[in-house]
Order: C-alpha cells, then structure tokens, then sequence
C-alpha cells in the first residue's frame, strides 16, 4: 500500500470508494476535483494494487484546520489505512493550531481513531447526516508546536 498526496488521475478512485463508504451522501467527482484547486487544501490517498482503498481531506484557514472528509474501504478497515492518513495529515498541517471535524456519532470506530491522535469531542450537531438521520459528534484537536 502507498499513500500519496492525491492527484487528478485519483478522482475516479476516491468517487468510487465515497460511494461505498457514504452512498447517497457522497461526494461528486466535481466536489472531489475542486479539493485539488483549492490553495487551502491538503488531500491524500492510499493505494493499493492501483485501487484507491483510502482518502483524506483537509483545509486550513489561517491556524485553524478541518478534516473535511476521511473515509476507508470497508475491507482496509482496522488495518491502520486510516491511522496512516491522519499521521500524513498531521504531518503536512504546519503552522495550524487548532483542528476540527465531524463524525457520525454512530461511528465509533472513527470516534476512536481520532480520540487515538487527542481528538476531544466538543459538541453535538443534532440531526446534521442524512441518509440515515443522525446527530454529528463534533471533535478538537489543540496542536502544540
């Protein structure tokens, strides 16, 4: 497996492992192409035998991130895909202090991998997902420098 900053040839990929990680809710290539325009923006992948088996999306706003999007396929999970791309996000966010995210509070596998970097939950977001209906667990990270 190779994990990569993502480039245009990836987008098919990362649409089709969306599509099995959120179906209705996912992304479109549009969505996911104008990641890579953004100056504020940072994205990743993980590939394995040229199938893109994870994704990464982070924006910066001056000190402030947010992990936009992360999502593995099902058959990578608990396999450290996930851990591995939030380490090469880490790793890539300088100069931010503070980052933020959403997860769906079902989603406690997710919920743990970021509690795993000190990712703290903040706040709920009542009814925020659709496709099912469900609250968002809002979590901080503080970065120290």
């Amino acid at each position: 497996m190779i994990l990569q900053k993502m480039q245009p040839g990836h987008i098919a990929g990362v649409k089709e492992l969306l599509d099995g990680c959120f179906g209705e809710s996912a992304w479109s290539e549009q969505s996911i192409a104008s990641q890579l325009d953004k100056a504020d923006s940072y994205c990743a992948v993980a590939v394995d035998e040229e199938k893109v088996v994870g994704y990464i999306a982070f924006e910066a706003i001056a000190d402030e991130g947010s992990i936009v999007e992360l999502a593995v396929s099902p058959e990578y999970r608990r396999k450290g895909v996930g851990k591995k791309l939030v380490e090469l996000m880490l790793s890539s966010c300088s100069g931010v202090k503070t980052i933020c995210l959403e997860v769906r509070a079902s989603n406690t596998g997710a919920i743990a991998l970021y509690e795993a970097f000190d990712f703290v939950p903040v706040t709920v977001r009542k009814n925020y997902y659709d496709a099912p209906r469900e609250d968002a667990v809002i979590m901080i990270k503080k970065v120290y420098e």
